[in-house]
């Protein structure tokens, strides 16, 4: 009877995992799982950057065909923080682009993302708020600092910004009338 019980108990170590196995399973589980969200969340960033870049290339053709036609650029609101959307879910990441340059009340209240045609379609959601910011020839004003160089002549500054993890910290993306590429500055805050 002895040999029968020392050859169950063998089987019954062969047939499982031990603690120690199991362990180190969940470990590598938990590593590979880590690891894959964080490559998630990088591609999810780029991908949201992309949105701004596309946009601030719409805003560079359409500054150019406007100042083809009244001999100055276009600025978005009053000032180069009239941020638009205004309001941004950044614990979510995402806001509403709320303009419809179609109706007249938008019209009125938003000259500037009108006149230019630039934007999104009205209820689309957006990671990034925007701004665009330009000399007016009729109230010269000095430009941001730090984006034009030659401040005499028509210049214009758009600039979306991001807070991808809602730390307060932005991702930010600016394009000038004097550059042709787009700066990222923390583009993955």
């Amino acid at each position: 009877m002895s040999g029968i019980r020392n050859h169950f108990s063998a089987d019954r170590g062969r047939a499982g995992f031990t603690l120690l196995e199991l362990m180190i399973v969940v470990v590598i589980i938990g590593i590979l799982a880590t690891t894959a969200i964080a490559s998630y969340k990088r591609f999810a960033r780029r991908a949201r950057v992309q949105e701004a870049i596309a946009f601030l290339g719409d805003v560079r053709i359409k500054q150019e065909s406007y100042y083809q036609t009244y001999h100055r650029y276009v600025s978005s609101g009053t000032a180069f923080d009239d941020w638009w959307p205004k309001s941004m879910d950044w614990a979510i990441g995402a806001g509403t682009w709320d303009i419809d340059c179609n109706k007249p009340g938008d019209q009125a209240n938003h000259p500037g993302w009108c006149a230019l045609g630039a934007g999104f379609a009205s209820q689309q959601e957006v990671y990034f708020q925007y701004v665009i910011w330009a000399r007016n020839p009729a109230a010269p004003q000095a430009p941001p600092a730090g984006y034009i160089i030659n401040a005499n002549q028509d210049w214009w500054v758009a600039r979306a910004r991001a807070d991808f993890d809602g730390d307060g910290e932005f991702s930010d993306i600016f394009l000038t009338s004097e550059q042709r590429e787009p700066i990222l500055v923390d583009e993955l805050e």
